[in-house]
């Protein structure tokens, strides 16, 4: 089973809409892993996409993707939080150092994201960086 670290923009696809992050988040063939940073981003932007609805219709919405979380081994900056200056090397964002400092703590088979900044070449030589459709492609899910 491969141990597969998904970026924010991963699992926000794959919750909302259908496709090959969808596909992503219902295999079987993965364990998916995130960090804390990503969970707080796919709440916080969970909130503003829909924030035009009823109250009632927001708690449901968040109800179904904190649903959707719990099947994605969190780690916690506790954890991570010694590789962060690792991570400045490469990207610059908070956010992005945070994540990143995540996954080269974790060391997962695979990273997913969509993310441009995180396909450097520096940081493809600590991590196995790819995106959605390249990561169906290697392991034959999908329907391609």
């Amino acid at each position: 089973m491969n141990h597969v670290f998904l970026d924010t923009n991963v699992i926000i696809s794959g919750i909302f809409f259908s496709g090959l992050e969808a596909e992503i988040l219902h295999s079987t063939e993965i364990r998916p892993i995130t960090a804390d940073i990503c969970k707080e981003e796919t709440l916080d932007v969970s909130k503003r996409k829909f924030v035009g609805l009823s109250s009632r219709s927001q708690e449901k919405v968040l109800y179904e993707v904190a649903k959707a979380l719990l099947d994605i081994d969190i780690v916690a900056e506790k954890d991570y939080g010694h590789r962060m200056a690792e991570a400045e090397k490469y990207v610059h964002g908070e956010n992005d150092k945070k994540v990143l400092a995540a996954v080269l703590h974790i060391q997962p088979d695979y990273f997913i994201t969509g993310d441009k900044d995180f396909h450097d070449e520096e940081i493809k030589k600590s991590v196995r960086t790819v995106k959605s459709r390249e990561f169906m492609e290697i392991i034959g899910l999908g329907n391609l």
